[in-house]
């Protein structure tokens, strides 16, 4: 996946979501901030908690009756602000890309909720982060940041909430 388009193939056919992705997407810093991961999160209709998780475990994707979209994301409040932007990010893809809403009974197999394990696909796992990757980077995006800072990679990690590491990753990609 590197584009948007890509991505919207891989999700339902809802022009609301859609719309707010490729708002999130193309939309500009306010007051020199890096875009709002916790109102994009909101608006597809997840709660966000910042939480106490294991070690080693940035978010998770746990069910929950009282948000819009029967979901809400938890991070680890341990971490930096960048990992639990990223961890926001992740988690939505998981939520499009490997979750199924179809049955809102059914527990999803990798909402474990113990505090020594939880579950990994790295399959999933690189497919969540893509998602997170293509949402802030794709499209141009990248692109243009780079137009305004060159390649200081501090500047750029700045202007899009992240680590100067995934900053890295991210020049590779796109």
């Amino acid at each position: 996946m590197k584009s948007l388009r890509d991505l919207f193939k891989r999700l339902p056919v809802d022009g609301n979501v859609r719309d707010i992705l490729r708002q999130f997407n193309m939309s500009l810093q306010i007051d020199n901030k890096a875009k709002s991961v916790r109102e994009l999160a909101e608006g597809l209709g997840f709660s966000v908690d910042r939480r106490a998780l294991p070690r080693g475990m940035s978010g998770r994707l746990v069910q929950d009756p009282f948000a819009d979209n029967g979901y809400s994301i938890e991070v680890n409040k341990f971490q930096s602000v960048q990992a639990q932007r990223w961890a926001v990010l992740h988690e939505i893809g998981h939520y499009f890309f490997h979750v199924d809403r179809s049955d809102p009974l059914a527990d999803s197999m990798y909402l474990d909720r113990g505090e020594a394990a939880f579950y990994v696909n790295q399959a999933e796992e690189r497919e969540a982060n893509e998602f997170a990757a293509v949402l802030l980077f794709g499209d141009g995006a990248l692109s243009a940041a780079r137009s305004l800072y060159r390649d200081d990679l501090q500047k750029l990690a700045r202007h899009f909430g992240v680590s100067e590491a995934t900053v890295r990753i991210a020049l590779k990609q796109f």
